[in-house]
C-alpha cells in the first residue's frame, strides 16, 4: 500500500518514468528514496525502488562487459516450450535436482554440498498428450529479492514462467523453508494467492484523457477519485485496465510496481523420513492459500507418479481437439487453453480470419448436450472436447 507521498515525491516519480538514461534514472531513484517516507505502507515500495537500482546497475555492468567481449555469465532465460513452463524453486538441498532428474530427460548435477545448481536447468515432463517444460532454478535464499546470490535473475525467470513448484524438505524444518520462499516472492511482487482484482495503467500520448476498460469494479472509491489520483502523478492521458475488484490503493500501487500472479503447488520431498508425517501435517496447517501439497520421495520415487497430473490441474488448462468438416480424424495435437475458453477464443487462436467468417461449430465431448451438438461462438469448452468449425 502506497500512502502519504509528498507532492515532491510524486513529481520525482514522474521524472523517473520519463527518463530514458539508465545512469540518470539511478540518480533519480535515489533522490526519490530520500523523499519517500519510511513507514509500513511504503516498505514494499522502497524495496522495489532499491531492486530497480540494483537491476539498472546490473544492466549497465552487462552492457560494459559485452562491449569488452565478456561472456555475461550463466544463461538465465529459456524460451517457453510445450504446454507451459513451470519453475522448480526452493532452498538449497531440498532435492530439486533429484526431482528434475526423476521426472524428465534432464541430467542436473546431484550433490550433498549446498548450492550445487548455479544456473537454470530445463527438462521435459509428459502428461498424456501434452508436455510441460520444467526448469530447476538455483536455490533461493533469504535476501534474494534484494539481489543476493543472483536472486534478481532467478526471480525474473520465475516471473516469466506459467507456474511454480515450491519444493521443501520434510526432514529439515519445511514450514520455515516454505515461509522464507513465500516471503521472497512477496517482496518481488510475485503473488501465489490469487488476487481479488488486478489493475494496469498504460500511459498514452494525445488528449484522449483517462479511460477505464476491462469490466472490473472500483471499490470504496469513484472514477473521479481515480482520475484525481492519476493527475496528482502528472498522468493526464492513460488507459486503465481493471479486472475484478480494485481499490484506489491498488491503482496507486500499480504505478510503482506490477504484481503478477502465479499458479503454485508445493512438493514436500523426503517423505521416507521417520518424522516426515508429523512435519507434513505442520506444513499443511502453515499453508494459507489452499495449495496442492504433494508428499514425495525422490529417493524411492514414491508420489512422483502424481506430479504431472497435479501440474495439469494447478495450471487450470484444458485440451481442445479440432477436426475439419468432412474429415473423420481429428488433429493429433490439441490446442491447450485456459479453463473457461470459448469457441470464439479457439477460432481467434487458430487463424485471424476464422473468427470473422465463423458460422457455427459442432462439438463432441463433455460440454455438448449430445454428440455433434451445433453451437455458437460463446459456447464454453471442457477438457478433451472435439470441435468442428464451419464458416
Amino acid at each position: 500500500m502506497v500512502t502519504n507521498l509528498s507532492v515532491k515525491a510524486k513529481i520525482k516519480w514522474a521524472e523517473i518514468v520519463a527518463c530514458r538514461s539508465k545512469p540518470k534514472k539511478i540518480e533519480l531513484l535515489r533522490e526519490f528514496l530520500s523523499l519517500c517516507p519510511k513507514h509500513k505502507g511504503t516498505e514494499k515500495l522502497r524495496l522495489n525502488v532499491k531492486r530497480r537500482i540494483v537491476n539498472l546497475e546490473l544492466e549497465i555492468k552487462k552492457a560494459k562487459s559485452r562491449r569488452k567481449g565478456g561472456g555475461g555469465g550463466p544463461k538465465f532465460f529459456y524460451e517457453k516450450e510445450g504446454a507451459a513452463q513451470v519453475t522448480i524453486i526452493g532452498p538449497t538441498n531440498v532435492g530439486r535436482s533429484s526431482f528434475l532428474r526423476a521426472l524428465t530427460n534432464a541430467k542436473p548435477e546431484v550433490a550433498l554440498r549446498p548450492y550445487t545448481t548455479i544456473r537454470p536447468v530445463p527438462g521435459t515432463l509428459s502428461y498424456e498428450d501434452v508436455q510441460f517444460q520444467l526448469i530447476e532454478v538455483p536455490a533461493l535464499m533469504m535476501g534474494a529479492a534484494e539481489g543476493k546470490a543472483r536472486g534478481l535473475q532467478i526471480l525474473s525467470l520465475i516471473r516469466n514462467s506459467d507456474g511454480l513448484i515450491i519444493m521443501v524438505d520434510l526432514s529439515n524444518k519445511p514450514v520455515e523453508q516454505y515461509k522464507m520462499v513465500a516471503e521472497e516472492l512477496e517482496k518481488s511482487n510475485i503473488l501465489i494467492e490469487k488476487p481479488q482484482g488486478q489493475v494496469g495503467v498504460v500511459r498514452q500520448g494525445g488528449s484522449a484523457g483517462i479511460r477505464i476498460t476491462g469490466g472490473g469494479r472500483l471499490i470504496n472509491c469513484t472514477v473521479k477519485d481515480l482520475k484525481l489520483l492519476l493527475l496528482s502523478y502528472g498522468i493526464k492521458t492513460a488507459l486503465v485496465k481493471i479486472s475484478g475488484k480494485v481499490s484506489l490503493d491498488d491503482v496507486e500501487h500499480s504505478l510503482f510496481q506490477s504484481n503478477i500472479y502465479k499458479s503454485t503447488m508445493i512438493v514436500a520431498n523426503k517423505n521416507d523420513f521417520l518424522w516426515a508425517k508429523d512435519e507434513f501435517e505442520k506444513l499443511l496447517k502453515a499453508v494459507e492459500y489452499g495449495f496442492k501439497v504433494l508428499p514425495v520421495s525422490c529417493k524411492n520415487l514414491k508420489g512422483l507418479e502424481k506430479v504431472a497430473e497435479s501440474i495439469f490441474q494447478m495450471l487450470q488448462i484444458i485440451r481442445i481437439y479440432t477436426k475439419e468438416p468432412r474429415h473423420k480424424e481429428p488433429s493429433p495435437r490439441p490446442v491447450v487453453a485456459k479453463t473457461g475458453t470459448t469457441i470464439n477464443d479457439i477460432t481467434k487462436r487458430l487463424h485471424s480470419t476464422l473468427s470473422k467468417k465463423f458460422k457455427y461449430a459442432r462439438v463432441w465431448g463433455s460440454s455438448a448436450k449430445y454428440p455433434g451438438e451445433k453451437v455458437g461462438a460463446r459456447h464454453v469448452l471442457i477438457d478433451k472436447d472435439l470441435i468442428e468449425i464451419h464458416t
